[in-house]
């Protein structure tokens, strides 16, 4: 017995020995900037063992199978100091995550050596494009606009809009914080590129994708510019004062403070030019704050204030094809408007260490408008019918937002849990007031009746949405990991329409069937567990995911009750593959519920344009959307962007147009709703860019290219409507000390076909031609141009515009050059509009949209700034 009880002993010690732990420890190497370190090498010693690693395109490193949790890493980087420390993990786990690493550049007193060699301009990581500054030819008192023409990828149009790779942007950060601005032509046209390090083009998935790693649905562009590093405070200051003919003017002034611990900036413009389309005056004014308190505690706050007026004239043509025949309306309307808005946002972020952060924002907002409206409809084709429209309307939305995001990562394990809880308050009040003046005529074209319908429509709309997010992530190695996600989406919406007529004596009756109380609430859980490897190049996540989704919808007093409810079990995928030369490719699924909206839902007619009602069904079911995206991106001297997209959506909420007549035996519009399959998108982007030596010459082509198989109902019976619009860019320019030039061509294609008893066909076909330049001489003085140039074809005989625009600036430099000059001239040959086309259900609306007529304009801008010290 006790020999056996030896036995038994000296196996359990062997299998001990046999078992002994061992530890995988990886971290990641950054610089004081935040630059990832690639290929520093990394030391681990434990004990007498020796192990020794690079660290890859992120800066991440990896050690395998170490012996025991005390060791020592140390990392060196050829021009920067060499970095050491001792590490003690006794309670860790088989995982062990260093804290971040950061190395600092070498300073000592050596004689100057001057290395030649060429960086990389831009540079990926991740879902960050990242531009350097100094690689692009600009040249003193440019701004960040300038340099955003030269990026690829990017796009910027007369008005100063910024687009990338087909998506406009309307989002900014400074320094990776938000920057709150009504339109970023505010802060681009003004802010001085001698600030600026870098320029990063990011594909923001959220608070929860940058926690846990892991990337859901397609990504918003977010511009984010970072400031150069080595300055330790920075004061700038810009202001610009013009005057011209017809009263235009144009003011604006930015100041900006930054340090390592502090951000503050306050812009404010006022002017009458901006827009090119009608009279537009524009008066906007914000403040933005950061301040870091501590390493661990930061805050920003931001506030915006603003009005914009505008007075518009247009002309439109509008086809509405039915199965009867086509409804033509030559349509002429004036537009004055009035909008006043603000926004405050308070945000703080807490991170007591590496891995934990608690994020906390609080925003309200509010949008008060004013518009005035006249609008004359002369109506042939299947009918003839003259309809002249005065409206209204005013509108006052009020919106509250409430969020709170926290992550935690466990010490050694790799463990992330991740909670996130949101709520939005939004009230719509809208009042209008409309008069329709309707002119009726028999076959023979006599006048058979006139009409008048004068009402007021006041629209209450209350809108409450909550989200709560619950995130555990859960590593089975250093590569690999599980995850548990849930979320719940709730949403809650009243809305009361009140419908009232006014007689010719004036007197007020309310239309009880046209008015009501509805109240609809969405309810939507997610439920989801998916699997992640994270090795090298790769980056995929598999997994599945759970939708229980309910839409309970009544009118007051609980008529018309209905509950629909919808369970869908969809895929998770996205892989993500890291080629060589920065290049990297990425494949991914979305499935969506899409719930209708309350006036889709709503079964009482909506006369706010009486000869188109719109009557809603409470019998709706929510649309589920599958997405399939593909990316495709390098970058380098060269760069090239692709992606493309598909889309398929079944039960998706389409219209369902009838022709009713009314009792002139003509026909009016009614546009119901119902729940259809076969809907479906694709769409393709690309843009490549080349440089030709060092940057002096660039060439650029950009492409964007949609298919859209629409499904629509007439009088119930099932229509398709197809749609494809190709768009295709050549530009190039050419950077030298004493001129720079651009030019280009551009060629828009869009065709409208309706599928009906006769096919219905609309080609209308675009080219615009622009070619701008500047040229400086006598060192302070400068000529400046451009030229855009429109061809249109297609569109119908009472629209006729080939706009040419000219532009020219002349500037004079004064004071080291603080101080413009600059004497301008705007659309120099007088062109009085310029033609778009837009396309919704069985309708195609051609518009022509008149322009700020010639003007000149002087105006001084004054720069100061003052770059103190670099840190040490």
């Amino acid at each position: 017995m006790k020999r056996i009880f030896l036995l038994i002993c000296f196996f359990c010690c062997l299998q001990a020995l046999s078992a002994q732990t061992t530890y995988n420890v990886s971290g990641t190497i950054r610089d004081t900037t935040g630059q990832e370190m690639i290929g520093a090498n990394v030391w681990l010693m434990a004990g007498r063992d020796t192990m020794h690693t690079i660290s890859n395109e992120t800066g991440r490193f990896s050690f395998q199978q170490v012996r025991q949790p005390i060791f020592t890493i140390r990392v060196s980087v050829l021009g920067y100091e060499t970095w050491y420390r001792e590490f003690s993990f006794q309670e860790a786990g088989a995982q062990i995550d260093l804290p971040l690493i950061k190395l600092t550049m070498k300073t000592s007193d050596l004689k100057e050596v001057v290395v030649k060699g060429k960086l990389s301009p831009v540079i990926i990581k991740e879902d960050t494009v990242e531009y350097r500054a100094d690689q692009y030819r600009l040249r003193q008192n440019a701004v960040a606009e300038d340099l955003l023409k030269r990026l690829p990828g990017m796009q910027v149009d007369m008005e100063g809009n910024v687009q990338a790779m087909g998506k406009k942007i309307t989002k900014v950060r400074i320094n990776g914080k938000d920057f709150m601005i009504d339109d970023i032509k505010t802060l681009t046209r003004l802010l001085p590129v001698d600030l600026i390090d870098k320029i990063q083009l990011i594909d923001d998935y959220g608070d929860l994708a940058r926690a846990t790693g892991r990337k859901v649905g397609e990504p918003e562009k977010i511009l984010n510019i970072q400031t150069k590093a080595d300055l330790e405070k920075v004061y700038q200051a810009q202001a610009l004062a013009g005057t011209g003919n017809d009263g235009r003017y144009n003011a604006a002034v930015l100041a900006n403070f930054f340090s390592e611990k502090q951000q503050l900036s306050i812009n404010g413009n006022t002017n009458n030019t901006t827009a090119q389309v009608g009279n537009t005056v524009t008066s906007t004014g914000n403040i933005n704050y950061r301040g870091n308190y501590s390493k661990a505690f930061s805050m920003n706050v931001g506030v915006i204030g603003g009005r914009t007026t505008s007075e518009m004239e247009s002309l439109s043509t509008v086809k509405t094809v039915t199965t009867e025949g086509t409804l033509s309306s030559v349509n002429s309307s004036n537009n004055n408007s009035r909008n006043d808005n603000y926004n405050i946002n308070v945000g703080t972020e807490y991170k007591p260490k590496e891995g934990d952060m608690l994020n906390f924002n609080f925003n309200v907002a509010g949008n008060k408008s004013l518009n005035n409206s006249l609008t004359s409809a002369i109506q042939s084709g299947l009918q003839r019918k003259d309809q002249i429209t005065s409206s209204s309307n005013t509108n006052n939305t009020p919106v509250y937002l409430l969020g709170l995001f926290g992550t935690h990562r466990f010490s050694g394990l790799g463990r992330i849990l991740s909670l996130g809880m949101y709520a939005n308050s939004t009230s719509n009040n809208n009042l209008q007031d409309g008069i329709d003046s309707l002119r009726y005529y028999n076959p023979d074209s006599t006048v058979a009746k006139d009409s008048v319908l004068h009402q007021l429509l006041d629209k209450q709309n209350k809108n409450f949405t909550a989200n709560g997010q619950l995130s555990y992530v859960e590593p089975l190695d250093s590569v690999n990991s599980l995850e548990f996600r849930y979320s719940l989406n709730y949403s809650r919406t009243e809305n009361t329409q009140d419908t009232r007529w006014i007689n010719a004596d004036g007197k007020i009756n309310r239309i009880d069937s046209l008015s009501n109380s509805y109240i609809y609430t969405q309810t939507q859980h997610q439920i989801e567990l998916n699997y992640r490897r994270a090795r090298n190049k790769w980056d995929m996540t598999f997994g599945m995911r759970l939708l229980p989704s309910s839409l309970n919808s009544s009118m007051a007093g609980g008529i018309n009750r209905a509950v629909v409810k919808s369970n869908k079990l969809v895929p998770v995928f996205r892989i993500q593959y890291r080629l060589p030369k920065q290049a990297m490719v990425s494949l991914s699924y979305a499935g969506n519920v899409i719930f209708p909206n309350y006036q889709q839902l709503q079964p009482v007619p909506d006369l706010t344009n009486a000869q188109f009602p719109i009557i809603g069904n409470p019998d709706l079911r929510p649309a589920f959307a599958h997405s399939l995206f593909f990316n495709y991106r390098t970058a380098g001297l060269n760069t090239l962007f692709v992606h493309m997209s598909a889309n398929y959506t079944q039960d998706k909420v389409v219209t369902n147009v009838s022709l009713v007549k009314d009792s002139f035996n003509t026909v009016k519009q009614e546009t119901r709703f119902l729940n259809t399959d076969g809907d479906y998108n694709f769409r393709f982007i690309y843009g490549w860019s080349y440089r030709i030596d060092d940057g002096k010459y660039n060439l650029f082509v950009d492409g964007n290219s949609s298919y859209n198989n629409n499904i629509l109902y007439m009088d119930n019976v099932r229509k398709t409507g197809q749609n494809l619009m190709i768009n295709q860019s050549f530009r190039a320019n050419m950077l030298r000390e004493w001129m720079e030039l651009t030019g280009g061509v551009a060629y828009t294609y869009n065709r409208n076909v309706y599928v009906l008893q006769e096919n219905n066909i609309t080609n209308i076909s675009t080219w615009n031609f622009n070619l701008n330049g500047k040229v400086y001489f006598l060192k302070t003085f400068s000529i400046a141009g451009d030229l855009t140039k429109q061809l249109n074809s297609g569109y119908s005989g009472a629209l006729t515009a080939n706009p040419m625009m000219v532009n020219g600036t002349i500037e004079k430099l004064f004071f080291k050059r603080k101080l413009t000059c600059r004497l301008q001239g705007f659309n120099l040959l007088d062109e009085t509009s310029r033609l778009s086309q837009t396309i919704s259900g069985n309708t195609v609306v051609e518009n022509q949209n008149r322009l700020l007529g010639r003007y000149f304009m002087f105006s001084l801008q004054c720069d100061l700034r003052l770059f103190k010290g670099a840190k040490k």
